[in-house]
């Protein structure tokens, strides 16, 4: 006897979600101003940084370029607040040299409670 599948609904909201993933040369960096190592291949928790919604993942992507600076600041702003120890050169192709990206359009609110900004 076949059953049928339980549905679930979760609302939507109006974001994108843009995965950042550091690459090797970030490792690099983090390993030349840390006095311990992390292993390039080490589990690392990626920040996700939520965009307004756009009409396609590649519109996405180029909202990315234009707004990069932001976000790489950040992630380097997370290892180091000394920015003197930052990378002189942080353009979009350094960017994209130093981190992976992964676009979604699809942001589902799984809780019935408000979201909280801090």
């Amino acid at each position: 006897m076949e059953t049928e599948p339980i549905l679930f609904y979760y609302e939507s909201i109006n974001r994108n979600a843009i995965v950042v993933k550091p690459k090797k040369p970030f490792f690099d960096w983090v390993n030349s101003i840390e006095k311990n190592t992390i292993a390039i291949d080490k589990k690392y928790e990626y920040n996700i940084y939520l965009v307004k919604e756009q009409d396609s993942n590649e519109d996405t992507l180029s909202w990315l370029k234009k707004n990069f600076h932001g976000i790489f600041n950040n992630e380097l702003n997370d290892w180091t607040i000394n920015q003197s120890k930052w990378p002189d050169k942080r353009t979009y192709p350094v960017f994209k040299e130093w981190f992976d990206v992964e676009i979604s359009s699809m942001i589902l609110d799984m809780e019935d409670f408000d979201i909280i900004k801090e």
